[in-house]
């Protein structure tokens, strides 16, 4: 897929070029081509004025030094030809008179071109007969021929290195997509793993249910398993819907309103103290009162309440330190807790989906789906999450944009 793309990249760039260059040098010469016919008609003009045929006009490409030989041919009223020739002109023989005037003449055109002969003529009517003023063209023509083979050389020259920079821009044009294409393959083949597990243990529970031969205690173990492991596959579904939800909602108008984040996260923490002060956590919080945002109160009631899980679940004894301020025009919530040292792969890692750390580390197994919901939460509200590790402390950063005080 992501090849021809590259390729369907290439070849719309390259039809775009060679649209614009055909419109570039087709317009240069076809404005080429039209003030030469401009200059010759004027010199065609000029010389059939004059009474000895004697002019020396330039047409565009007199600016060079290049005149263009003319000449004129009266017929009288007796039928009578007469010639008269600029210099280096060559009088040709009576035959050849003759014939260039029945070819002129047979028509019913006053001015034209003799293609063949590649002159251009103009008839004008005397009081001592007809005569025709004629513009050898041929030295023009050569330089038209001249320029649309330097126009096509050039035009294949620009696309041959068009193409060469078509195919270095493809990789990095096509390499979001190509990110996002293996991102979601490793979200399917993820999502596939977990589905599985706990998919696993339900139906070998069932089926053990439906066999003889165990007692009351036993099938209320497997009663049990299926239980839990039923609770722990809704979570995971809900999580894995809650990013496809948010991802899809980055696309459209956000539905925001003005909320209380102070009294939010508040809130948040209520149900939380008695699970720290089980584990012997102990709990700091600095809440700058009245901190207003523009925000999804759902959606930002279950970042804190993931901030706050996490911190529950996987911090070393200790003290956790919830802390929400203002930040310039923004604000900044901070949770941060006791933690074994986190590397830098680690950290950039940790937004990933369904990453986990080693849980021989961690002492706690999970999806890995909640801080990739964290981090798409707060995306969708303008703002950055950020996790780093210093001192023994996890601590992660959360800035979103925050409202005037009132």
């Amino acid at each position: 897929m992501i090849r021809k793309l590259r390729v369907k990249f290439v070849c719309f760039n390259m039809l775009i070029a060679l649209l614009l260059l055909a419109v570039l040098f087709g317009s240069q010469l076809y404005y080429l081509r039209l003030n030469a016919v401009r200059n010759q008609q004027i010199l065609l003009h000029r010389i059939a004025k004059t009474q000895d045929g004697q002019v020396r006009i330039s047409s565009h490409m007199g600016e060079s030094g290049v005149v263009l030989p003319y000449f004129t041919l009266t017929c009288s009223p007796d039928g009578e030809l007469s010639f008269s020739g600029s210099e280096g002109v060559e009088t040709p023989d009576a035959a050849e008179l003759k014939a260039l005037y029945a070819e002129v003449v047979k028509g019913e055109e006053t001015d034209g071109v003799l293609h063949e002969r590649e002159l251009r003529y103009l008839r004008v009517a005397e009081d001592s007969g007809e005569k025709i003023a004629f513009v050898d063209i041929s030295g023009e023509i050569n330089y038209y021929r001249h320029m649309l083979r330097v126009n096509v050389l050039l035009t294949f020259a620009s696309l041959a290195v068009l193409f060469a920079l078509s195919m270095l821009m493809s990789k990095w044009a096509i390499r979001p997509v190509e990110e996002a294409w293996r991102q979601q393959r490793d979200f399917i083949s993820d999502a596939s793993h977990e589905l599985k597990t706990p998919l696993t243990v339900i139906v070998s529970n069932a089926e053990l249910l439906q066999q003889p031969g165990y007692d009351e205690a036993q099938r209320r173990h497997f009663s049990e398993n299926i239980f839990v492991t039923s609770r722990q596959l809704r979570h995971l579904t809900e999580n894995m819907l809650n990013l496809a939800r948010l991802d899809n909602l980055r696309d459209v108008e956000k539905e925001l309103t003005e909320l209380d984040l102070s009294a939010l996260l508040e809130s948040a923490l209520l149900p939380f103290e008695p699970l720290f002060y089980e584990r012997g956590l102990e709990l700091e919080t600095e809440i700058e009162p009245d901190v207003r945002v523009s925000g999804n109160e759902r959606a930002l009631r279950q970042c804190a309440d993931i901030l706050l899980d996490n911190a529950w679940k996987y911090s070393e004894p200790g003290r956790v330190r919830v802390r929400l301020c203002r930040d310039g025009r923004g604000c900044a919530l901070t949770v941060s807790n006791p933690c074994q040292e986190l590397s830098r792969a680690e950290q950039s890692e940790i937004f990933r989906r369904f990453y986990r750390r080693d849980p021989a580390r961690s002492g706690v197994s999970g999806y890995g789906l909640g801080l990739p919901v964290a981090e798409s939460v707060i995306a969708y509200h303008g703002g950055k999450i950020a996790c780093d590790w210093e001192a023994g402390e996890i601590r992660f950063t959360v800035t979103l944009p925050a409202l005037p005080s009132p």
